[in-house]
């Protein structure tokens, strides 16, 4: 972990060297990540502009690596966001907001009134991680259901089959709950699917052509594996899109 942290810290250090200076210093980062390449500390890409102009963009390791062969990551390679879309999911709540077809205050119980405090939860509390829903990710049986489809009627049970963590508003925690949640309300209030959505509410409206709602990964489109480096790279199971 600390290796994991002083890389973190040295890449965000350098990056920030970089954006903020006059010029690039290309060999500095192309050094830096010949050297986590090479002690299988990462793999991935890294692209840097400012004022949309790329001013410098390479990528590391591989996509896709079995016992008979091994594809590179390239600069047109695309990886599973994860986490990161949380900020799509906020983003087009906040456009339901400014229809005034949701707000900030509005409690939970106006969409699924069976989740515990429902009628004390705000879709702020939700946003804010601070709802006090458990996150069923790190339920201790997480890793054995994770990979198989769920439908919401399920994963509304799974969330609520644990008592809350905390009161609404007494303290911020984060849970993978709350964005799923802020995603089936997504659904519900427009009455399609979370994917069309995203990509009517801001993909096609800003022209980001490698992001969309995934499914399996699919090598043959330039999507990568995810892995964990033990001893070897080993490629990590996928979690179904069902769930998130």
């Amino acid at each position: 972990m600390k290796n994991k942290i002083f890389t973190s810290i040295l890449l965000t250090g350098l990056l920030l060297e970089t954006v903020y200076s006059q010029n690039v210093n290309k060999p500095k980062l192309d050094s830096l990540l010949n050297i986590l390449a090479e002690k299988n500390k990462a793999m991935g890409s890294l692209t840097i502009s400012k004022n949309g102009t790329v001013l410098y963009s390479r990528a590391i390791g591989y996509s896709f690596i079995s016992d008979r062969e091994k594809t590179p990551a390239t600069e047109k390679t695309r990886y599973r966001i994860g986490s990161i879309s949380k900020m799509f999911t906020a983003t087009m709540i906040f456009q339901l907001i400014e229809e005034g077809k949701l707000d900030l205050t509005t409690t939970l119980d106006k969409f699924f009134p069976k989740l515990p405090n429902a009628n004390k939860i705000t879709i702020s509390n939700l946003l804010n991680h601070r709802s006090g829903l458990h996150n069923f990710t790190d339920d201790p049986d997480y890793m054995t259901w994770m990979t198989q489809p769920k439908t919401q009627d399920e994963m509304l049970s799974i969330i609520s089959k644990n008592k809350v963590d905390f009161q609404p508003n007494e303290k911020a925690s984060y849970s993978n709950s709350n964005y799923v949640i802020l995603g089936y309300i997504i659904e519900k209030i427009s009455q399609q699917s979370y994917s069309k959505n995203l990509n009517e509410r801001i993909v096609s409206e800003i022209g980001l052509s490698n992001t969309y709602f995934g499914g399996k990964t699919n090598t043959n489109n330039n999507e990568s594996f995810s892995y964990q480096f033990i001893n070897n790279w080993v490629q990590q199971s996928e979690t179904d899109m069902s769930i998130p």
